[in-house]
């Protein structure tokens, strides 16, 4: 049901009954003669209160004290309040348009300047009622569609990083250890050093689904070098290398499918996440934080579940044993940082790894 009272909150019972008198014809009214009253009433009825008029100056609770209660509680978003008053004051005019009232009518009223304020008012504040009731809306059909997108986002990369998985002949954990080691690894690094990295919860999300990516250029790499049992020559490993590369240009045939954010994120991670921080990675040599952190996030995700995975040269290393070799940089050099929270987040990566082995 649409709000149709005006609530008339004056001391004066002449001027209550003029107001009464003047909307009557074409609005329901209610009448209270001081800001206790006005709020009691709105205690029971404020759904049907379509614009409250409010006296500045009244006994037991003024209008004054009574606006800044209700806009304290929020009531001047969902109600328009007109003040009346006899005073011109600029700062008292000032106090309540900063409390929330939209607008003022003087007294002696004048019957055609007082109903077309309340009049024009009830319009604006209608029309903007319906405006952000459009855009709510709309933001939430536009929240549905970005969670779909996600999702279909996420399914994407999931998808290619089993397909990366199986060509590359791994366990079929290796891309949930992955996602979960380096989802850990970027909340540690926003709650330990939020200063230092940009890494709000919707970011840390992109960053673990994208980590599913970073091998993806394997697919590019033959079959015989990919899958020798031996060790590689130099120019064999140099073609290894380029999976960075190639992944890359793979990711440019599905960047449609993302968002900006996403693409960037993964071509990142793609590129880099074999980057060391002392400048002895590839493909670019890039060295400490030019390295985008989420390349040198999911690097050490990579390194450890290497180094807990049995390999086809090697056996497993045992946890204890892979923790301490990449905090003395036996598995390659990262940063203090990142490793300080690797080593706050060891129980909980350990557990996770434990649980997709």
């Amino acid at each position: 049901m649409a709000r149709n009272t005006i609530l008339i909150s004056d001391d004066d019972e002449e001027n209550r009954a003029f107001l009464k008198k003047l909307f009557e014809a074409n609005y329901e009214t209610a009448v209270t003669a001081n800001g206790r009253e006005a709020m009691e009433y709105l205690m029971v009825h404020q759904k049907d209160v379509a614009v409250i008029l409010l006296d500045m100056h009244m006994p037991v609770v003024d209008g004054r004290a009574l606006l800044k209660v209700l806009h304290q509680k929020g009531v001047t978003k969902r109600i328009p309040i007109v003040m009346m008053t006899t005073s011109e004051d600029e700062s008292l005019v000032k106090e309540c348009y900063e409390n929330g009232a939209v607008d003022f009518v003087l007294k002696p009223f004048i019957p055609e300047i007082v109903y077309g304020r309340v009049k024009n008012t009830l319009s604006l504040f209608h029309s903007k009622s319906q405006l952000e009731s459009i855009i709510s809306q709309q933001t939430a059909q536009i929240k549905e569609k970005n969670k779909e997108l996600k999702s279909t986002n996420d399914r994407l990369m999931e998808l290619v990083g089993s397909i990366t998985e199986f060509r590359n002949m791994e366990s079929n954990g290796h891309i949930k250890k992955i996602k979960a080691i380096s989802h850990i690894l970027a909340e540690a690094l926003g709650r330990y050093y939020p200063a230092d990295y940009n890494l709000p919860p919707e970011r840390i999300e992109i960053i673990e689904s994208a980590s599913a990516l970073h091998d993806i250029g394997m697919i590019a790499i033959s079959d015989t070098i990919l899958l020798k049992p031996g060790k590689l020559t130099a120019d064999e490993f140099e073609v290894i290398k380029s999976h960075t590369t190639r992944g890359c240009e793979i990711l440019d045939q599905i960047k449609e499918l993302q968002s900006k954010e996403s693409v960037e994120i993964s071509y990142n991670i793609v590129r880099h996440h074999h980057e060391k921080y002392d400048g002895s990675g590839y493909p670019d040599h890039l060295a400490g934080e030019d390295i985008p952190i989420e390349a040198q996030i999911v690097s050490l995700a990579d390194v450890y579940d290497s180094l807990i995975s049995d390999r086809s040269y090697r056996d497993a290393f045992d946890m204890d044993k892979a923790y301490a070799m990449i905090m003395q940089g036996d598995a390659g050099v990262f940063s203090e940082k990142m490793l300080d929270c690797f080593a706050k987040a060891r129980p909980v990566i350990e557990m996770a790894c434990k649980k997709y082995t």
